[in-house]
C-alpha cells in the first residue's frame, strides 16, 4: 500500500530535512545564480542575515506537514516536527555563535 510507504518517521524527517534545503538552493539560483555559492554563503553571514533565511526556508514545512496530517500520515507528520525543531535549534546557534 502507498500509504504504509509513506507513513514513515524517516520520510517524514528526510523531506522536513531537504525541502528547505531544496528551497533555500531555489531562492539562490533565482537571485544570484551570477555569485559562487561560497561567496552568497559568505555574504550571508556576514550581513547577518542568515537566521532569517533559514527561518523562511522552514515555512514549506507547514505544507508538508498539513498534506500528512490529512492523509493521516501519523509517523511521516512527526519527522516533520522532527525536522523543523532541528531547523529551530540551527537558527538559534547560528544567532547566538555567528
Amino acid at each position: 500500500m502507498m500509504s504504509r510507504r509513506w507513513n514513515s518517521f524517516r520520510i517524514g524527517l528526510l523531506l522536513g530535512i531537504v525541502l528547505p534545503l531544496m528551497i533555500f538552493l531555489a531562492f539562490y539560483l533565482v537571485a544570484y545564480v551570477r555569485v559562487p555559492l561560497d561567496e552568497y554563503l559568505l555574504y550571508v553571514v556576514k550581513m547577518r542575515s542568515l537566521p532569517k533565511i533559514l527561518s523562511l526556508c522552514a515555512i514549506p514545512n507547514l505544507i508538508l506537514f498539513y498534506i500528512f496530517l490529512n492523509k493521516e500520515y501519523w509517523y511521516a507528520t512527526r519527522g516533520v516536527i522532527c525536522a523543523t525543531l532541528l531547523y529551530t535549534l540551527g537558527v538559534v546557534a547560528v544567532k547566538i555563535f555567528l
